[in-house]
Order: structure tokens, then C-alpha cells, then sequence
């Protein structure tokens, strides 16, 4: 049966910015992300690094939770996520900063970036351009400078492929035995693969990502995950955030075990209004595969609406650019069900205007 998905004026009257030619540029964007990052001359000694900060706001620090992710694969020190505009007091002469702006204006970004010159600490900076450009000019830091057409839409979350293939590209030279599990044809080509049956042309009777926006029209939509597709989850629950103009969380097995169950009695009306969505995968340990089967008979229990997503890929890193590409056009299929503009964020915007 078609639906509004299935005529292509409802995307000509809602998406004003082409958002839909950002997210199927997706594996365009991460080549060149990637491409950029091993020509990047880093200036420093990577033997010397022995922590990494990742600072970023919104849709800039997305790539750093889907790295996180990834940690057993990518990371051999710690690595931290900073969304605030003060850097930890124990960033030092071993600590590597990678500031990351996809607009080069946000001030929390900026204020890091003036505390990293006057600590003089070990910087790269990501950036489109904007005053973090400049910023990383003056300095002479290492900057990654984006290819912004390659996201049609310029909305900033809409670029998270060349983010991401920039900092990826990045985290692995700086552990070059992460390229043992990092192969970026391989991830073009598991984009690539998971985007063949979600495109706009493609009927939702045989669209999985049409199929579940209309299944989740109008309601809020908590993800759960764990492990390595944890931060594929934030970055969904963000995404149909701004994009979809729904409420969104993302929750993770086991934490969500010692708490979140109790939270789903009140209020009566909540069954009505909230859906599940399960990232499930064949490499979660034994324990985590059960924990997910019991989670799902309670959720059940309660009277409350599911949906199990599981990728198809064999490896972990696969699984998550797969879940990347498909939750990233459900939430575009879900803004345009919900008759809104994936490319706007008045609410935002508004926020912004009257803070300055």
C-alpha cells in the first residue's frame, strides 16, 4: 500500500535544503573525510600522545560517541568526549586535543581552542572553516578543512560522513594497529550496501526505513543498544531529535537494567505516545544477548511497542556504519511522515538568537 513516502512532492514541499542528497552522499563524504585525514602532516610524535580529548558540541561530537564505540578496536590510551567549554585540568604535553566545529563558530569549541593556546597543548582541529579556521591558522595547528559540498544541505549533523572519515582517519594514525580492523573501502561499501534498499524512489513496502518511520509516525522513540553500536544509538536519538522534531533517548544494556524499567509505569498515557527501538547484534557477548531477550519480555509485558533492528554485517565496524546509514535516513523518512523540514531547527535557532 503506498503511503506518503511514496509520492515524491511530499519530499519536494518538506525538504527544502535536499537533506535527502547529504545523507545518500554518506559514503562520498567519508571517503573524503578520510582521504584528507592521511595526507594531514600532524607535526608532532604520535608515540608521545598518551590520552586524547575529543571536543565537540551536537552534531560535531557525534563521530567521537560512534569512535567511543569502537574503542576496543581504535584506542590504545584513554580517550575522552568534552561538550562544555572547559577542557580537563589534566590535559598536558602528553594529551592530544582534537577540536572539532563542522561550522567553525560554536563557542564552546572556540573557548577550548583559546584555553589549548594558552596551555599550549598538542591540537588538530576539523573543521568547514569559521573562526576555529582561523583560530588553527594563527596557531599553527594541523587542520582538517572539510569539503562542505559534499553535503548539499550545509546543515552541520548532515555532514557526520566527513566528520567521521576525517576522524577516523585521524584516531588510527595515531595507533596505526587500529588499521588492522579499519578498512575505509570496506566501510564505503557497507554504506553503500545498506543504503541500496532505502532510497526515496524505493516503495515503503520494500523500504525498511520508510516501513518503520510510518510504523513510528508521531510517536517518541527511545533506542536501546550496547557495546559497539552504542554510539550509532546516541547518534540516532540525536538525529530524530533535530531532524524528525521527535523526542528521543538512547539507553544502554546493561545500565539501563538497574533503572529504566521502573520509569515506564507513569504516566498511564506514556504506552500510547512512546515506541522502542532495539540495536541488536549477533557480536554482543552471551550476556548482553540475554540481557536484550529479557529487557524485550518486560518492555512487552508493560504493553508497550518494540521494534528489533539487527545489521547484517559479519564485523563490528560494518555493523556500525550499516546502522549508521539506515537509522540516518529513518530519521528523515520519520521528519517527513511528521510533515517537518529536516533541514530547520527553529527551536534552535531561537535559542541561539536569544542567548547572544
Amino acid at each position: 500500500m503506498k503511503t506518503l513516502l511514496d509520492d515524491n512532492k511530499t519530499f519536494d514541499t518538506y525538504d527544502t535544503a535536499d537533506v535527502y542528497q547529504s545523507l545518500i552522499d554518506l559514503s562520498h563524504q567519508f571517503e573524503s573525510g578520510w582521504y584528507d585525514s592521511q595526507l594531514l602532516n600532524l607535526g608532532f610524535d604520535t608515540n608521545s600522545i598518551k590520552n586524547i580529548v575529543f571536543v565537540g558540541m551536537g552534531g560535531s561530537n557525534l563521530p567521537a560517541h560512534i569512535l567511543h564505540g569502537l574503542s576496543p578496536y581504535l584506542f590504545n590510551c584513554p580517550f575522552e568526549i568534552i561538550s562544555n567549554y572547559r577542557l580537563p585540568q589534566y590535559a598536558d604535553k602528553n594529551t592530544l586535543i582534537i577540536l572539532v566545529s563542522y561550522s567553525g563558530n560554536t563557542n564552546e569549541v572556540l573557548s577550548c581552542a583559546k584555553e589549548v593556546s594558552k596551555r599550549n597543548l598538542k591540537t588538530i582541529v576539523i573543521t568547514v572553516g569559521g573562526s576555529l579556521k582561523n583560530e588553527a591558522i594563527n596557531n599553527h595547528w594541523p587542520i582538517l578543512v572539510l569539503d562542505d559540498k559534499l553535503n548539499r544541505s550545509h546543515v552541520p549533523r548532515y555532514g557526520i560522513g566527513l566528520l567521521l572519515g576525517a576522524s577516523l582517519g585521524v584516531v588510527v594514525r595515531l595507533n596505526p594497529e587500529a588499521f588492522r580492523h579499519i578498512d575505509p573501502k570496506e566501510i564505503v561499501r557497507s554504506i553503500e550496501r545498506a543504503q541500496q534498499n532505502l532510497k526515496k524512489e524505493i516503495e515503503t513496502d520494500s523500504n525498511p526505513a520508510k516501513s518503520l518511520a510510518i510504523k513510528n509516525k508521531g510517536q517518541a522513540i527511545i533506542i536501546i543498544s550496547s557495546n559497539h553500536l552504542a554510539g550509532v544509538a546516541k547518534t540516532a536519538a540525536n538525529f530524530v531529535n533535530e531532524t524528525s522534531k521527535t523526542f528521543s533517548a538512547s539507553f544502554l544494556i546493561p545500565d539501563l537494567n538497574h533503572h529504566f524499567l521502573e520509569g515506564l509505569v507513569f504516566p498511564i498515557s506514556l504506552k500510547d505516545n512512546l515506541r522502542f527501538l532495539f540495536l541488536n547484534s549477533s557480536l554482543y557477548p552471551d550476556i548482553v544477548q540475554k540481557r536484550i531477550l529479557v529487557t524485550k519480555e518486560i518492555i512487552l509485558k508493560q504493553k508497550y511497542q518494540l521494534t528489533i533492528i539487527k545489521p547484517e554485517s559479519i564485523d563490528a565496524v560494518s555493523q556500525v556504519f550499516e546502522s549508521l546509514a539506515f537509522l540516518t535516513m529513518f530519521s528523515y523518512y520519520l521528519s517527513i511522515a511528521n510533515k517537518q523540514d529536516p533541514g530547520t531547527n527553529p527551536w534552535v535557532d531561537l535559542f541561539k538568537k536569544q542567548l547572544t
